[in-house]
């Protein structure tokens, strides 16, 4: 309840950023310009299965470090990210990457597969029950934004990603 309440602030702060400076979209080539804990907190509302969930961003203390924990992209492409795991251990993850420049978008989504992989071999080994989660991970992007999803109802997760971009354009 404590992360959501905080990712609910940075939402909240968000907008209210946004509503002071007007729709200010990015150039052709980036794409619009959105939050990623804004997408993050609409994925994880989308889920009502999640477990309580413990999320890191880029504006956290220490965030490099916890961006290598999901990546190993270098830190130096990424504008901003945002992501959130499950506290009690099981595979529940998603996460939201805005990189600074979407040619690196194709990398990004492979370091996530590789992510995804390794955490599969993980619960292969001590909670067979969560590997079907990660069997069915999502790695999915609009432009300069990459998303993970594994979750039970990653589908409308991925909706809730994709709508953003739709209701952007």
């Amino acid at each position: 309840m404590k992360h959501m309440k905080k990712a609910l602030c940075l939402t909240l702060a968000a907008l209210a950023l946004a509503g002071m400076f007007g729709c200010t979209g990015g150039g052709e080539d980036e794409g619009p310009d959105l939050d990623p804990a804004e997408l993050l907190l609409a994925m994880m509302e989308a889920d009502t299965t999640l477990p309580e969930m413990v999320t890191k961003s880029s504006g956290d203390a220490g965030a490099k470090d916890n961006f290598f924990y999901l990546s190993d992209l270098d830190y130096g492409k990424v504008e901003a990210y945002c992501y959130t795991f499950a506290d009690a251990g099981t595979a529940e993850e998603m996460a939201v990457v805005k990189l600074k420049d979407k040619s690196d978008a194709a990398a990004m989504m492979e370091s996530l597969h590789q992510h995804v992989e390794a955490r599969q071999g993980t619960f292969e080994e001590y909670d067979p029950e969560q590997v079907p989660l990660t069997e069915n991970a999502v790695v999915t992007r609009e432009g300069r934004y990459v998303a993970l999803i594994v979750s039970k109802k990653n589908g409308m997760a991925q909706k809730e990603f994709q709508k953003f971009f739709e209701d952007a354009g």
